[in-house]
């Protein structure tokens, strides 16, 4: 069976920081692919699509938000009880429309806000540094 690839978005502290605590207790089985313009191209998405939602990867076959999660958990010590819960029908609606409709746009939005201020922050060098 192939390895699960998660695919993140490194430069969102909060994905970063669950990201992180996901690695320290999978080890080497899952693989983590940080959010890259040719990561995001190799799995069919550009780096805003990739952004946008958590993804995962066995193989082809690419799963997207909740299902994401419910997907590394069942794969993670302590964690792998509560996929099952997730996935019941009516908690897994609700779930997948909170995500799908406030936490994965906030977080999309606080990082198009982030990728600004760095586009800001680096002209004003750039501009500064010529005048």
């Amino acid at each position: 069976m192939a390895r699960l690839e998660v695919l993140y978005n490194a430069e969102c502290p909060i994905c970063r920081r669950e990201i992180e605590h996901y690695k320290r207790l999978s080890g080497d089985d899952l693989a983590y692919v940080e959010i890259t313009a040719k990561s995001a191209a190799d799995w069919g998405l550009s780096e805003d699509q990739a952004a946008k939602q958590l993804h995962v990867r066995r193989g082809e076959q690419i799963t997207v938000g909740v299902e994401a999660f419910v997907a590394i958990w069942r794969q993670l010590p302590y964690f792998w009880i509560l996929a099952p819960v997730v996935n019941i029908k009516p908690i897994k609606a609700v779930c997948s429309v909170i995500y799908r409709r406030c936490l994965a746009p906030l977080l999309f939005a606080a990082h198009k806000r982030r990728s600004r201020s760095r586009s800001r922050s680096r002209s004003r060098r750039r501009g500064g540094a010529g005048s």
